[in-house]
């Protein structure tokens, strides 16, 4: 199979480039299921062993991706004998290398010299290392106050970063953009349909791995990994691998205040949410809702029982897997969760729940991270009153402690209350303050 063969399923249009979406009608073009050879023949050492289901090229960008392992719980009683896929063991930490290994190797077999993508942060770092690795010039596309933790990883593989938007939707639209005038290539999982074939090759482990399991817990997104692992699936069946496909769980953000705590999930319109929604329904599953904060709280249990440390977005799959225990509506050793992410990309959040532990931003002290987390909440919009930022940061500290702090910034002029009529004090970050916000972080790239 070659992307330059690819056909829209709804009108009939042939396709050489590798949009995900057809130029002319508009819908999802996804690639027919593929029928390989028999499971008994494919050893796996990689993603590219699965070479019979992808494009085919003469050199593959590969850094050992995919073959990540299956690990069932075993000091969690609620949670005991659940199969945790570990995909945050894949070279960068994310399911996202089985994405960039094949994006990378589709820029390398077209002779482009630059590559440009945009997401909440795992994406670009992927796509960063393999471009470092196929020695190309790439280019990050990210939404103003990301991680920074996410934001170092992108600059150490050598990413030029790029800072449009407050949040990935508007980054993936700019990245449309900057691809023209960069002359780069698109390489953005929503927009890019060999992303989806890269992706897949989840679903055509996990039927290898695990024989009869009848559900499957993903975090959604942009619904990019669900959508790629139901295609892996849809192969799996064409080869005669398996004869169903599990229900599909898909676990997304709950709107609050605190949402930003796991910003991997925080996509306000997912650009595959049509799909994912019929997915769940052709596969008897359904949607949940978890909250950011019981994220946070599961992946610091799972670190300290199970020695597994993961993003808060991937933990999102353990808190649906009890409640769904508890509703008698799955069986633990016939259950499989995605765990997508390291925790490594959320240092600074995780620290912050850990204050008498350890510094939020390193190289500064306890109370200058504070306020340099509060004015990034301000500045973006996701906290803007006093109670709101304490919950944002955690209630690790007293609210008196978080009002002593917006009035140290008020006497430096960083912020202002707002014109408007409320009985809540609300706060906005005056240019001084955006000025300081930059400045902070082009110290911490000094540090």
């Amino acid at each position: 199979m070659r992307s330059e063969q690819i056909v829209c399923n709804s009108c009939g249009s042939l396709h050489i480039a590798t949009s995900l979406r057809c130029s002319k009608c508009k819908k999802l073009i996804s690639i027919p299921p593929i029928s390989g050879p028999e499971k008994s023949k494919i050893q796996v050492n990689s993603m590219w062993s699965f070479i019979d289901f992808l494009p085919t090229y003469s050199h593959p960008v590969s850094l050992l991706e995919g073959n990540t392992p299956l690990l069932k719980v075993n000091n969690i009683e609620r949670l005991k004998n659940l199969s945790l896929k570990l995909e945050f063991r894949n070279p960068t930490g994310s399911f996202r290398d089985r994405a960039s290994s094949l994006v990378v190797s589709d820029v390398v077999h077209r002779e482009i010299t630059k590559v440009i993508g945009a997401s909440t942060g795992s994406f670009n770092i992927s796509l960063s290392a393999y471009a470092a690795k196929a020695g190309i010039q790439s280019y990050s596309v990210i939404p103003h106050n990301l991680e920074l933790s996410k934001i170092e990883q992108m600059k150490i593989y050598g990413s030029e970063i790029i800072e449009r938007g407050s949040t990935v939707e508007e980054s993936i639209l700019e990245a449309e953009q900057l691809s023209v005038e960069l002359n780069a290539y698109l390489a953005t999982p929503e927009n890019n349909i060999l992303a989806i074939e890269g992706q897949k090759t989840l679903g055509l482990e996990l039927a290898l791995q695990k024989r009869n399991f009848d559900a499957l817990i993903v975090p959604r997104g942009s619904g990019s990994l669900i959508y790629s692992v139901y295609r892996g699936f849809e192969d799996a069946i064409a080869s005669g691998w398996i004869s169903k496909i599990p229900r599909i769980y898909a676990i997304s953000l709950e709107k609050s205040k605190s949402a930003s705590l796991a910003e991997s999930l925080e996509i306000d319109q997912p650009f595959l949410l049509e799909e994912v929604r019929e997915t769940i329904n052709l596969t008897k599953g359904r949607e949940i809702e978890i909250g950011a904060q019981k994220m946070i709280d599961e992946a610091l249990h799972l670190s300290k029982r199970e020695g597994l440390f993961i993003e808060p977005a991937s933990a999102s799959v353990l808190v649906a897997a009890t409640e769904l225990v508890e509703q008698e509506e799955i069986e633990t050793q016939n259950t499989i969760a995605i765990l997508s992410g390291t925790g490594f990309n959320a240092l600074n959040i995780y620290a912050s729940q850990m204050r008498d532990q350890k510094k939020v931003v390193w190289g500064l002290s306890e109370g200058s991270t504070t306020k340099f987390e509060i004015l990034n909440l301000i500045s973006e919009g996701k906290a803007t009153y006093g109670i709101s930022i304490w919950e944002s940061l955690g209630k690790a500290k007293s609210k008196q402690s978080i009002y002593q702090h917006l009035n140290e910034l008020q006497d430096k002029g960083l912020i202002v209350l707002t014109d408007k009529e409320t009985k809540i004090k609300e706060f906005k970050v005056t240019k001084k303050g955006f000025e300081t916000i930059e400045k902070m972080k082009d110290l911490i790239d000094f540090i």
